[in-house]
Order: C-alpha cells, then sequence, then structure tokens
C-alpha cells in the first residue's frame, strides 16, 4: 500500500512577515525612548523626536502594507497571514494612535517651560541651580515673552491668598510636597521659601518647583514656579503641575 503524499509546508509570504517584523520594530522604538534616556544612553532630541518620529514613520509604512495585505489575504482566502497581520498591524496603529495623542497635547498648549504665578516677581531657585547642570534652560524669567502666554493657555495659574499665617501655610505647603513625592532641595521656613525636584513618570525628566510664602495682611500669599530642566515645550506639565498644588492646597 503506497503512502500519500505530504502535504506542502504552508509558507507566510513576505509581506506579511513584513507587518510584524515593522509593527514590532515600531512599537520597540516608543518603548526605547524612555528607556534610552533614562540609561542616559540617549540625549534630549533623539529619545524626544528621533526614535518616536521613525517610529511613526515605521508605523504609517506597515499599516499601508497590513491594509493591501488584508486585502489579499481575503481575495485569495489565506490563512497563514492572518496572525502576522494582526499582531503587526495591531502594534503599528497603538504607535500611530500614541503618537497622535502626544501630537495633539503639544499642538493644545504653548511652547513654554517655565510657570509662574507671578510674572512681576516671580519665585527665585537658589539651592536646585547647581543641580540642574551646564546645559538646563535658564532660570531667567522672560516675563515679556511667557507672562500673556501663561494668562491665556493657564488662567488657573493664580497664586493662592490664604487666610493662614505664614507659618502654617508654609507647613501646609511642604505637606502637600511630601504627599506628591517630589524632592525637597531645600525649606526654610523662616524665609518662606521651599525648593523641590519633580521626577517625570515616562521619561524621567526633572522639573524643579519653588514655593514661596509671604504675608499678606492677616494672612498669606503662596507663589509658586515650575521651570523644566530640559526641553522647549513641557506639554503642559509644569502648570498642571501648579494647578495640582493649588487644588491640594485648598480652602482654608
Amino acid at each position: 500500500m503506497s503512502e500519500a503524499p505530504a502535504t506542502a509546508a504552508v509558507r507566510t509570504a513576505w509581506w506579511a512577515k513584513f507587518v510584524l517584523i515593522g509593527g514590532v520594530l515600531a512599537a520597540l522604538l516608543l518603548v526605547l525612548a524612555p528607556l534610552g534616556y533614562r540609561a542616559g544612553v540617549l540625549e534630549v532630541p533623539a529619545a524626544v523626536l528621533m526614535l518616536p518620529g521613525m517610529a511613526a514613520v515605521l508605523a504609517v509604512t506597515t499599516l499601508v502594507f497590513t491594509s493591501v495585505g488584508a486585502f489579499l489575504m481575503l481575495k485569495r482566502g489565506l490563512r497563514a497571514e492572518r496572525l502576522p497581520l494582526a499582531i503587526g498591524g495591531g502594534l503599528a496603529l497603538l504607535v500611530l494612535l500614541n503618537m497622535v495623542v502626544w501630537f495633539m497635547r503639544a499642538n493644545e498648549v504653548p511652547p513654554i517651560h517655565d510657570i509662574s504665578t507671578d510674572s512681576a516677581d516671580p519665585p527665585e531657585f537658589v539651592a536646585v541651580v547647581e543641580l540642574r547642570g551646564p546645559n538646563a534652560n535658564p532660570l531667567d524669567y522672560d516675563a515679556e515673552a511667557l507672562a500673556a502666554v501663561t494668562r491665556e493657555a493657564y488662567p488657573f495659574v493664580q497664586p493662592i491668598h490664604s487666610r493662614l499665617p505664614p507659618a502654617a501655610a508654609f507647613a501646609r505647603a511642604q505637606q502637600i510636597v511630601d504627599d506628591f513625592g517630589w524632592e525637597v532641595v531645600a525649606a526654610d521656613a523662616a524665609a518662606g521659601h521651599l525648593e523641590a525636584t519633580a521626577t517625570t513618570r515616562l521619561y524621567g525628566f526633572k522639573d524643579d518647583f519653588v514655593v514661596r510664602v509671604r504675608p499678606d495682611g492677616s494672612g498669606s500669599r503662596i507663589d509658586l514656579r515650575s521651570v523644566s530642566r530640559v526641553g522647549q515645550s513641557d506639554l503642559g506639565a509644569n502648570a498642571g503641575r501648579i494647578g495640582a498644588f493649588i487644588v491640594a492646597f485648598g480652602p482654608d
């Protein structure tokens, strides 16, 4: 009795393999960007622009191949290409959606990184200056360039006027900084001066924060300032940090 001929191995089309590899590489580039910066391997331009840009281009190309491949798969009744197209195309779509969200966010806020509740007399940094390094953004507040833009984009960035006496207001401010998990660099209750550093979750960027408490009648006036160490645009992070502080301070 003769044996039945062996079934020919089903080969996956090259374009399906390209989609799978393209989707995986695009996702990998997006993941490597913050990891590379945190490890000190990548500088800011490479981590924020180059690698994510490469990921976006590769994701678009992969999605084009995914669309053409899906058409061929349905027309020819192919099966081996289904999983590679689903995985690669899905990853590419996630990468592209992530980039679209970041792009939209960048266009919603002004490209600034120094936010202060007092544009005429912004709180000054002292202790963090030596920690920022020679390549960090300058700490000279440019009121002409920043004041009007900040008021328009972030109207909630206002001084806190509290009925608490300065000592109590400073204590509350220090507690908020501790609750937020920021690293306290300097705290002088007598001078009403507190400096801290916040680290962003994804890239680990360092943003410096200063609190100034001054007497205001029988109460206190609390001014805040948040400045990114690197990058031109903070995507609204510094204003958001000040807003969160104001909400946490709450009413007296």
